[in-house]
This record gives structure tokens, sequence and C-alpha cells, in this order.
């Protein structure tokens, strides 16, 4: 694949495969549960959709990744119920794992226990972020993110941008990976890994240190000790 409209159109065949193995087999088992289809808008993610129960879906999490053939790439789903993640699931199909969460019930992976990891001190974790899906449309997000970065880099064993945030959250939940942070609005990319984090003894606050929730902007999240020098740092962009 060489042009952007021949990559566009891979990821939007795979997200339309996914999205119909799923939606159509929820509905029927869990017919009186909705279906959310606001992905891409914004607006409607800075408050609970439904009064109910409804299913968010990401088909496709790391769609560039998947294109190039890069396996870090996941889909994630997350029930809410009463405007709250109440179980969620990511799903890594190239090393065939499955995290998934229940509010007041742990974390898993493939079916084990999983705990964030333990590192205390700024300089021994493995850090990482995302940047705008499309860096140029935002590029005070972009610059932040930068900013962020280069904070981290000297006093980090590393940050890394590796693409589908909900794998990463995922990571952090099963201590694979120390911390993450993002800024920007997209609080359906966060909403399934931040129940894993949560569930798996992690912190998760907006991209400033307080209350993660609906019309929340950025996320950080580690273990409790990790976050809060995460928060001071990025306090300082």
């Amino acid at each position: 694949m060489t042009t952007f409209e021949e990559v566009h159109a891979r990821a939007t065949e795979m997200s339309e495969w996914v999205t119909r193995s799923l939606k159509e087999p929820l509905a029927t088992k869990y017919p009186s549960i909705l279906w959310s289809d606001s992905e891409f808008n914004l607006d409607n993610q800075r408050q609970a959709e439904f009064a109910g129960e409804y299913w968010i879906l990401d088909p496709l999490d790391g769609a560039l990744n998947f294109v190039q053939g890069f396996s870090f790439f996941a889909l994630s789903l997350c029930l809410v119920r009463a405007g709250q993640p109440v179980v969620s699931f990511v799903y890594d199909p190239s090393s065939r794992e499955l995290f998934h969460a229940v509010s007041g019930q742990g974390a898993f992976m493939n079916g084990s226990p999983i705990h964030v990891a333990t590192k205390q001190g700024l300089g021994q974790p493995y850090i990482t972020t995302s940047l705008p899906s499309n860096p140029a449309k935002e590029p005070e997000i972009s610059e932040l993110t930068v900013r962020g970065i280069t904070r981290f880099m000297t006093k980090t064993v590393a940050v890394k941008i590796l693409g589908a945030v909900s794998l990463q959250l995922a990571y952090v939940a099963s201590g694979r990976l120390d911390g993450y942070f993002e800024f920007g609005d997209d609080y359906y990319d966060w909403l399934a890994g931040s129940l894993l984090v949560k569930e798996a003894g992690g912190i998760i606050t907006n991209g400033q240190g307080g209350p993660f929730t609906w019309g929340t902007s950025g996320i950080i999240t580690a273990n409790t000790s990790l976050h809060g020098k995460m928060v001071a740092e990025l306090r300082e962009l």
C-alpha cells in the first residue's frame, strides 16, 4: 500500500468487519443494551450518551500499525452502565492476549489476575504516550506531547510512542509498562483501558491530576507513587 487512500480503505475494511462481528451477536444476546456510534464524535463523549447500558467499541485501535504490519494493535470494548464503565475488554490478536476487567472484581489477562508495576522513582519507569491521530490538525496537543516526552527523556528508563492506546493502558495494568500519559479529549479511546488500570490497582486522572470523568482533558496513569511524580512533571509544561 503506497497511498493514504489505500491505507484508509484497508483500515476501514477491517474496522467494519470487526464491528459487524461483535455488534450483531451482542445485540442478539443482550438486546436491551444500546450501542454507541460516537468513536469519532468528541462532542458526544463529553457526557454519558445514554442513561442505561451501552457498548463502546474501538474495532481497530492502532490502525496504522495494523496496515503497516506492525503487531501492536488491538480492539477494545467497554460496557457503560449509569455513566460508569463496568466491564471492559482489550484484545491483542497478534499475541492472542485478552485483557478484561469487571468493576470491583479485578483485572485479568487470559484469565489470570494482573497488577500494575511497583516502581517508585522517576529514574526507573518505562513510560509511553501517543500523538494525536492527525498532529498537523492539533498542533497545540502535538507540541504538549513532544514537551512531555522531552521532560521525561532524561529522567526515566525510556519514553516511547507505540500507538494503540487501549493496549498501552492494558500493558500498564499488567505491569509491562509503568506509566502512560496523553493529551487531548479522546475519552472513548481511554475508557476500556482505564477500567483495566483501576482494577489492577493503578491510579487514573485527567492531564492535570484531577478526576478522570466525562469531559476530561488528557489522561495520566501509573501506580500510586509514580503517578504523583508524573503529574508533578507534566504540570510544569
